[in-house]
C-alpha cells in the first residue's frame, strides 16, 4: 500500500489520494482556485508531493498511521472517505501547523499531524499567496 496524493486532473492512482480542493485564506480572503495565479497551484503540487514523501517514509510515525489506515479501511473507525488538511506554511517553507477533523484514533491523528509538520516544503510560498492552503484527502485504498 502507498499513499499517493495528484492533482485532480490527473488520472487516479493506486493508494490513498489527496486532491488540492482549492487555496483559501483565512476568514473572509478566499480566492477561486481556478482563478488563482500559476504559481499557487505550483506551490500547491509541491506541498502535495512532499506530503507524498513524508507519508511514504519509512518510519516509525509513517509506517504505523500506514497500518492503522490499511487495517481499518472502510471501517467505522476507520479514516473517513475524504479529509480537508489546512496547512499554514512559514516563509522559509517549512510547516508551521496543520489542522484537520479529528480522526477517530487519537494515535492516528497525532501520528498524521507529525507527519504532515514534520519538514520543509523545500521552497517559500508565493508571495501574497493566501493561507492556509485547503487540501482535500480523497482515501482510496488499494493494494
Amino acid at each position: 500500500m502507498r499513499w499517493r496524493p495528484i492533482v485532480v486532473a490527473l488520472a487516479l492512482c493506486a493508494g490513498f489520494l489527496l486532491h488540492p480542493a482549492s487555496v483559501s485564506g483565512q476568514s473572509l480572503d478566499y480566492r477561486d482556485p481556478s482563478k488563482a495565479p500559476p504559481s499557487w497551484a505550483q506551490f500547491a503540487k509541491l506541498v502535495q508531493y512532499r506530503f507524498e514523501t513524508w507519508i511514504g517514509a519509512d518510519n516509525e510515525t509513517a509506517n504505523r498511521f500506514r497500518a492503522y489506515a490499511s487495517e481499518r479501511a472502510g471501517k467505522d473507525d476507520g479514516l473517513p472517505q475524504s479529509l480537508v488538511v489546512k496547512a499554514w506554511l512559514n516563509p522559509d517553507g517549512t510547516v508551521e501547523r496543520v489542522s484537520f477533523p479529528a480522526l477517530k484514533d487519537t494515535r492516528a491523528d497525532a501520528d498524521l499531524r507529525t507527519i504532515l509538520t514534520r519538514g520543509n516544503i523545500g521552497e517559500a510560498p508565493p508571495p501574497e499567496m493566501l493561507q492556509p492552503l485547503n487540501l482535500r484527502f480523497s482515501l482510496n485504498l488499494k493494494r
